[in-house]
């Protein structure tokens, strides 16, 4: 499949000046829970089991998905936070994306696994910042999918961004991500 790049350098340019008008939040547990409570409610298709600072999927502390778990590093998430505020629940967003694939067998060559969990990330947004009020959560999260990208694994960062875009675009419809 081909990717065009939707994204101009402006167009990047102003979604970054429009999330960093949003004040990071401080990743506490706390603020995860609420997050999880707010992805489970609105995606509904698995209930994965959540951990935080605890290697359960890998020994690294960034944000991992493995069968039904998510693991997530506070130090992690409060970096993306801090540079991209509130772009930490598209990363939690983006594990539950896995969880749904590994829960239904879903499995594509890279770095289409990873690009079809931006677009749940991307529609989560949606549902975030319509449904929920988190005023800039896609404009961060689409800085953030850019930024985060060159890892072949993952695509470009071109690919993330749109990807998220796409999500985003569904309405707040993960199904259409799949």
């Amino acid at each position: 499949m081909k990717i065009k790049t939707l994204i101009t350098t402006a167009a990047l340019a102003a979604s970054m000046l429009a999330a960093s008008s949003v004040s990071a939040a401080q990743i506490t547990y706390q603020f995860l829970n609420q997050t999880h409570n707010e992805i489970r409610n609105w995606a509904g298709y698995t209930n994965p089991r959540v951990y935080y600072d605890r290697a359960v999927c890998s020994s690294d502390m960034t944000a991992y998905a493995c069968g039904q778990n998510i693991q997530l590093g506070t130090r992690f998430l409060q970096q993306i936070e801090n540079s991209y505020p509130l772009a930490s629940k598209f990363v939690f967003a983006h594990e539950w994306g896995h969880t749904i694939q590994f829960k239904y067998n879903i499995y594509s060559r890279a770095p289409y696994q990873e690009l079809q969990v931006d677009c749940v990330g991307g529609a989560f947004t949606y549902y975030g910042q319509n449904n929920l009020g988190y005023r800039g959560l896609f404009q961060s999260a689409q800085g953030l999918a850019y930024a985060i990208g060159g890892d072949p694994t993952h695509g470009t960062g071109s690919q993330r961004a749109y990807y998220t875009r796409q999500g985003y675009n569904t309405g707040g419809n993960l199904v259409s991500c799949f």
